[in-house]
């Protein structure tokens, strides 16, 4: 079954109230549905129209933002009802970000009106449209890692303080809010009863938001965020948000790298919160949770709103077909045959093919981290052994990335995919075992000298430089390179090989779509003319039709340039469609490897990857 499906048929689970979640509370969703007689079509739809006639919490109207003459927002319009849901949708680039960054507080509209409450807050600061009542997440997740869950959940209800603020309406007057500061910091060393109560309630908050996720964040309360994995940091964000209680909930990408199963589960929270009445405004690529949450649904694309109006019919508009989910294409001809379309080899996943058995020789092979394929290995891994404190994170790890080929390391949250790629930029410590790289050992060397020796990175959550221009950015990425000339080509060739990369070159690199930021921090990579690129999730966050063009451009580099390229990437599917060999990891173990065609048909993956 493809992901698509797996995660339909999750979503079907909870709209029928088969699947149980960790709220063991009384779930309003269910006890709606069932009033229904437990069609959630019929309880969609009286929902939907139930909230119209209830007051407009969010007026946007003629919302209008360009950068460097790009209008990225061009005239957009909606109206939000209490205890509505709308999801915006569209391709990277549409103006989904900007919109909502417009909306926020992040960024000033160039015209426009937006209200909450009827109260005009167009071009007021992030903390004031806070004050007003929104709360939001961000696309890439935003904790304090060094900070424990309950720590970073109880600074979402600090705006509610009162006894520990006697002086905060103050803060807005830049003159006077030294007066705040200094009254915080003596309550803070001297507190009476209204203060400790306070304090306890607020414990009782984070406790009550805690309890959404009891059983991902319920024993790990007291650990530093930097420990959990992205679907739990993502978890506390959402946990953050909602403490307030706000008027209006604002979630972007609030499932982004999660795997289907972990996606049903905030699906089945966010179902909670709908029901209880809450406002949302959410940007999701996942058009089956979208369809499963929203009352209506926006689709943007080049800025403009396309369609808008109840999730199917939306979702069947040609111009949303075509600009959201794309039209399906082949891979490049100029790959080789091995990477025969993305998509043809999930549909043959889908309709049962399976691949061929494992061919003979190749079992005694894999088993040597330095021959994989039959060829030698440009990095091999040997018995890496890597601890978080008395964490073993890593537990004898053993791969091999040939020259020229892609091999893609999967597995489930939490299974150590991000710690292996940190490993072999020299960014941890190993306890144990070798890291060789084109037939030197590199088990020391500083992570410096393996970016010079030609090992280059394309992180997580598109690190890129978002204050500097595109081209800025560019010639970052070259800064280990002192061949003017051949920087200046590279350059070149990085704007025709991304065209969208060539329109942007004299935009900041933080205003642009994350589709866009991903394809500026791989081309960053290839400036610095590596032998090795290592990719942290690729597509995260990305819309399909772009996630098949980053792959495509994955296949085309390795097969025209000769690289080498590893691959962590959640969407297993996906990445072994274009991969030649892969690893499965499972609690810093590799339970799984093989070539990618035998991988994709067997079962075992699933049960590594997504879980079991």
């Amino acid at each position: 079954m493809s992901d698509h499906n797996t995660l339909q048929t999750a979503v079907q689970g909870f709209k029928a109230g088969q699947v149980k979640g960790p709220v063991e509370s009384v779930d309003p969703y269910s006890a709606e549905l069932e009033a229904f007689g437990g069609d959630p079509v019929a309880y969609a739809q009286h929902h939907r129209e139930a909230v119209l006639s209830e007051p407009v919490v969010l007026g946007v109207r003629n919302l209008t933002k360009s950068f460097e003459g790009l209008k990225a927002v061009d005239g957009v319009s909606f109206d939000l009802h209490s205890g509505e849901v709308i999801s915006i949708i569209g391709p990277n680039g549409s103006g989904k970000s900007t919109t909502i960054n417009l909306i926020s507080g992040f960024l000033a509209p160039d015209s426009g009106i937006v209200d909450i409450d009827e109260q005009s807050i167009a071009g007021s600061s992030a903390a004031t449209v806070s004050k007003h009542g929104l709360a939001r997440t961000f696309q890439n997740g935003r904790v304090f890692g060094a900070l424990t869950v309950n720590e970073n959940i109880a600074p979402g209800y600090r705006k509610k303080l009162e006894e520990q603020r006697p002086f905060k309406q103050l803060q807005r007057y830049p003159l006077l809010r030294w007066v705040n500061l200094l009254s915080e910091a003596a309550v803070a060393l001297v507190h009476g009863p209204k203060v400790r109560r306070e304090r306890a309630d607020v414990r009782d908050r984070v406790g009550m938001e805690i309890d959404r996720f009891r059983e991902r964040l319920g024993t790990r309360r007291d650990d530093f965020t930097y420990t959990l994995s992205y679907a739990n940091r993502r978890r506390t964000e959402i946990a953050r948000a909602h403490i307030s209680e706000p008027k209006l909930l604002l979630l972007d990408e609030p499932t982004a790298g999660m795997n289907q199963s972990e996606t049903a589960e905030v699906l089945e929270q966010l179902q909670y919160l709908k029901a209880q009445g809450h406002t949302i405004l959410l940007v999701e690529h996942k058009i089956e949770l979208v369809t499963a949450l929203s009352d209506r649904v926006i689709a943007m694309d080049g800025g403009r709103t396309i369609a808008q109006g109840e999730p199917d019919e939306v979702r069947r508009e040609p111009q949303v077909v075509e600009a959201y989910l794309g039209k399906h294409r082949e891979l490049h001809t100029t790959t080789s045959a091995r990477h025969s379309g993305v998509l043809g080899k999930q549909n043959a996943i889908e309709h049962g093919q399976l691949a061929d058995a494992e061919r003979e020789g190749d079992a005694n092979i894999v088993r040597d981290p330095s021959r994989v394929l039959g060829k030698p290995a440009l990095l091999t891994l040997d018995g890496v052994n890597v601890f978080y404190g008395q964490v073993h994170a890593l537990q004898d790890v053993s791969i091999g990335v040939p020259k020229g080929s892609i091999v893609s390391l999967l597995g489930g949250n939490a299974s150590g995919k991000s710690t292996t790629m940190k490993t072999i930029l020299g960014l941890n410590q190993l306890k144990s075992g070798t890291i060789t790289f084109a037939d030197r050992d590199i088990t020391r060397v500083p992570t410096r000298w393996r970016v010079l020796d030609g090992i280059a990175a394309v992180p997580e959550a598109r690190r890129i430089f978002p204050q500097m221009t595109v081209r800025e950015n560019l010639l970052a990425g070259a800064y280990t390179r002192t061949d003017k000339a051949g920087v200046a080509e590279d350059l070149e060739r990085m704007y025709e090989r991304f065209p969208r990369l060539a329109e942007r070159r004299s935009q900041q690199a933080g205003t642009m779509s994350g589709g866009e930021q991903q394809m500026l921090a791989f081309a960053c990579a290839l400036m610095s003319r590596p032998k090795l690129i290592c990719m942290d999730e690729p597509t995260m966050g990305l819309s399909p039709r772009l996630v098949e063009e980053v792959l495509e451009q994955i296949a085309a580099l390795c097969d025209e340039l000769g690289l080498s390229v590893l691959m962590v990437e959640r969407q297993a599917e996906l990445a072994l469609s274009i991969a030649d060999y892969g690893y499965v990891l499972q609690n810093g173990r590799i339970r799984l490897h093989g070539r990618a065609d035998d991988l994709l048909a067997d079962p075992r993956i699933r049960e590594a990857y997504l879980g079991g």
